[in-house]
């Protein structure tokens, strides 16, 4: 539909698991290691801090999941503590929701009861599953008869056998699978093919879905080992890659700790940056490990309790007051200064459009003021962002908040908009003769060290750094009438930390914990 034309200008930029496994068989020969009764998994310190990840970046809304484990526990979260039902080696385990009608025959105490009369009928000529409903709770699913049930999954061993499992209506508990044998450096890790995690995934029809999700539960910190890496650089200065393992703790303890199934909001925290950004074990590094154990159990606290830490990769040059993002205000969530973010992960950026895409964009969100003539911002904040942004066509329409950066998907809002007539890079320089105008184009720049250069050529945009702010100044105007120039920095929401500001702050000699005082006002750390 419309073409977008961006360029961006580069400044520089479960513990360990007791496991007691007997004579493992597969599938196929019907007899799983379940003893007398239900066995609990060893708990840990950190079983009472586990949470929930919902795996939207690769396992959501799926016909098949497949565990590839080679050994399987599979067992039941109750009050947040884990009981194993059985365990297998039956090679790899494909999950897919079971549409089939079935009838519900029988009540059984284990997986092995339950199979013994699914076979008889089998043996038949019927289609028959064991099928798991709660702990030491099985039934037989006769299929070709009933309805089917909304809440049901298949697992299929590597020899084409298997059981269902669903929820009882009483407990409403999915199972849940943890790996039996350790790897290499003795990590109990599910593996699913493209990613592996710490501890344990339930996988599941939630809400009664027609397609699978799975969910990661996994003690706090072995979660933080997955998305600190993530989210910031793991070669950077170890003070930010715990300023960064902070918040993202902080981020998650608000989210709550839980274990348990809940079969109709499943997880409040998910591995996209909807939340944080989190891949499991496969995306652990060394550097960021130690930065999550030198800080373990670390929060920031506001009037003595926790608070969410919000954290976006580069301010450009000041964070925001929250308010004049998402409207309510919070005392610790201030504007302040980000002077030290002199190597951004992002660079000063230019979008370019015209005024036709201008109109489509804002057709596409369903605001329309007809032949579009002008854009220009309207509210600006303390910080130099734009709040409010006034459309001018047939008829006006201001737009604000974070509608500005979703209809134009922007980087930020600490953007100018540079139209035909502008020149940019002017500035006004005060010295003791007065005041006179420059371009900083045309300028020659004395660096510390009284080396005097001229501005670059090939440069996009200039940066100007005050005393509590970064201001951009693109080089150049559109060559035409019909062009807008919208020329930024940062990348985010602004709100709280800057992680290429913390990046900035930790080579310049500031610890961890100054760098979340700063960034979030009139806090503790500890």
């Amino acid at each position: 539909m419309k073409k977008e034309k961006w360029r961006t200008g580069i400044i520089k930029y479960l513990s360990i698991i007791c496991v007691f496994l007997m004579a493992l068989t597969a599938f196929g020969d019907g007899a799983y290691n379940v003893g007398d009764g239900i066995s609990t998994v060893s708990a840990s310190d950190e079983e009472n801090e586990l949470i929930r990840v919902g795996l939207e970046g690769k396992y959501y809304n799926k016909q098949s999941i497949t565990v590839r484990n080679t050994n399987i526990v599979v067992g039941f979260s109750v009050n947040n503590k884990y009981y194993r039902e059985f365990s297998s080696d039956n090679g790899t385990y494909t999950f897919g929701p079971f549409t089939e009608s079935f009838t519900k025959s029988g009540s059984y105490t284990s997986y092995n009861q339950a199979k013994e009369y699914a076979d008889e009928l089998v043996s038949k000529g019927n289609k028959a599953y064991p099928v798991l409903l709660y702990m030491n709770m099985w039934t037989v699913a006769v299929c070709g008869q009933g309805s089917p049930d909304k809440y049901a999954v298949l697992v299929t061993g590597a020899d084409g056998n298997g059981f269902v499992y669903t929820v009882d209506g009483t407990h409403n508990a999915y199972p849940q699978i943890t790996a039996a044998t350790a790897d290499t450096k003795g990590v109990y890790v599910v593996d699913l093919g493209e990613r592996q995690y710490r501890g344990r995934i339930e996988i599941g029809r939630y809400n009664g879905a027609s397609s699978l999700k799975a969910v990661n539960i996994v003690p706090m910190e072995k979660y933080l080992y997955g998305v600190v890496p993530c989210e910031m650089v793991y070669t950077w200065h170890k003070e930010a890659l715990k300023a960064q393992a902070v918040c993202a703790r902080g981020y998650a303890y608000m989210a709550g700790y839980g274990g348990d199934t809940n079969i109709s909001s499943p997880y409040k925290i998910c591995d996209t940056t909807s939340s944080q950004v989190y891949k499991g074990y496969g995306a652990e590094k060394s550097s960021t490990n130690e930065a999550v154990d030198e800080t373990k159990g670390v929060l920031v606290y506001y009037n003595g309790s926790p608070v969410r830490t919000y954290y976006s990769s580069t301010s450009g040059g000041s964070t925001e007051n929250v308010e004049d993002v998402w409207g309510t205000p919070s005392a610790y969530l201030r504007q302040v200064s980000d002077i030290y973010e002199l190597d951004p992960e992002l660079g000063p950026w230019i979008k370019e459009l015209t005024k036709d895409e201008v109109e489509q964009l804002l057709s596409d969100n369903g605001v329309s003021v007809g032949n579009v003539t002008d854009i220009r911002p309207f509210v600006m904040t303390a910080s130099g962002r734009v709040y409010a942004m006034e459309v001018i066509g047939d008829s006006k329409q201001v737009i604000t908040g974070s509608k500005l950066r979703k209809y134009f998907s922007l980087y930020s809002t600490k953007y100018k908009v540079v139209k035909y007539s502008d020149n940019p890079d002017y500035v006004a320089v005060l010295t003791s003769g007065g005041k006179y105008a420059v371009d900083i184009a045309d300028s020659y720049i004395a660096s510390d060290e009284f080396q005097v250069k001229k501005a670059s050529a090939s440069i996009e945009q200039f940066v100007v750094m005050t005393a509590d702010n970064l201001i951009n100044y693109p080089a150049k105007a559109p060559d035409n009438d019909n062009t807008f120039y919208i020329a930024g920095m940062g990348y985010g929401h602004g709100i709280g930390m800057s992680q290429s500001g913390a990046k900035g702050m930790a080579e310049a000699g500031f610890s961890y914990k100054d760098i979340l005082k700063h960034y979030f006002t009139g806090v503790e750390v500890r």
